[in-house]
């Protein structure tokens, strides 16, 4: 699985993806990771909420807890990939490191954080989290010097000769020890998946597929503790990180459809302009040729509609075609129908994308036996 996953990274990062639907996807990812990881935590904030609070809106008073913890996380992840991608940062697993992620899940929070943001448990300070108690507040210190060094020699990142799958694991393992150790006072799970995702990226998964492990542990929370609650009954991680990595390389695949399908569309797109520009369409005044490439773009593949509804639903078709007769659209309708660039079933039409599938490379299908 950490094979195929390496190999669906590679398909995604090496995939040309037009900027404003990169741009879409990146904010998309951003905001499911700061649901998915609040979420698991007990943050009841719906998907349109978090979109709000990522565009600067405000939520009623009664949420405002609730819209500083997403809006801290949102933060830590933007943060964290401008330090990693933009500017090429990168940096080992360290106590500051830790220390400074758990500032940003906890700040602006007040006593409703249940620590202080930031500065691991003391003497005095223990926790019990359900059955499972972590160790006490005078051992935290001692046991994240240890758990960073050892993080240090078992994967080696300084050494330049890190796997994508030794990297991934790492940031997999380095998840569980944190929730283990439960260093901090509040903001622990939140903390070790920002430590996960930051290994991530680090490791070179493309951005715009950062949501993918916290949205796996949301969308499973219960197989989520379940797992977390093994390792700690059983000392042994196997079984965690066997159900982290289904759920990676099952999310790549997600991100990686979506991907292809605009690819696809890059290329319908290219195609309608070479069939308009071509000698098939000669004739025409630019004018036409260019209005009847505005309707065959604006054209939905994945839905059927009548010429008058396509054109309503539409601003940019309304106003092409708002000092032109029904007989104008209908005529500009049979031509694209012509050029095989739409398909009419009754009176409805839809985008004729199925004609790339001419274009695809050829292979074997399942035979007929």
């Amino acid at each position: 699985m950490l094979g195929q996953s390496e190999s669906i990274v590679q398909a995604i990062s090496s995939s040309p993806i037009k900027p404003e639907y990169r741009k879409q996807l990146l904010s998309v990812s951003l905001r499911k990771g700061a649901r998915a990881t609040t979420a698991i935590e007990g943050n009841t904030l719906s998907e349109e909420e978090v979109a709000c609070i990522d565009e600067g809106e405000n939520l009623p008073p009664s949420k405002e807890y609730l819209q500083i913890e997403v809006k801290n996380v949102l933060y830590a992840l933007n943060q964290i990939r401008s330090e990693v991608i933009s500017e090429e940062k990168a940096f080992i697993l360290s106590i500051e490191l830790i220390e400074r992620f758990n500032y940003f899940v906890g700040k602006n929070l007040g006593d409703q954080f249940q620590g202080m943001p930031g500065k691991f448990r003391v003497s005095g300070h223990n926790v019990v989290v359900g059955t499972y108690r972590p160790p006490r507040g005078e051992q935290i210190t001692s046991l994240m010097t240890q758990f960073c060094e050892w993080m240090r020699d078992l994967f080696r990142y300084e050494e330049g000769k890190q796997s994508f799958s030794d990297q991934v694991l790492q940031a997999i393992v380095a998840h569980v020890y944190i929730a283990m150790i439960h260093p901090f006072g509040d903001g622990n799970g939140r903390t070790a998946r920002l430590i996960e995702f930051y290994i991530l990226l680090r490791a070179g998964l493309p951005d715009m597929a950062s949501h993918i492990l916290s949205n796996h542990y949301n969308d499973t929370r219960q197989e989520y503790y379940r797992q977390l609650d093994l390792c700690v009954r059983t000392r042994d991680m196997s079984g965690f990180i066997k159900y982290a990595v289904l759920g990676f390389r099952d999310g790549l695949k997600g991100v990686l459809d979506i991907v292809q399908m605009n690819l696809l569309e890059m290329s319908w797109h290219k195609l309608i302009y070479d069939i308009l520009d071509s000698k098939k369409a000669t004739g025409k005044t630019r004018a036409i040729v260019k209005r009847q490439r505005t309707l065959a773009l604006h054209f939905p593949v994945d839905k059927w509609n009548t010429p008058g509804d396509l054109v309503v639903s539409s601003g940019i078709l309304a106003k092409e075609y708002a000092r032109l007769s029904p007989t104008s659209l209908m005529r500009d309708f049979a031509e694209l129908e012509r050029l095989g660039l739409i398909v009419k079933d009754k009176d409805k039409y839809k985008g004729n994308i199925e004609i790339m599938r001419g274009y695809m490379p050829m292979r074997k299908t399942k035979l007929k036996i």
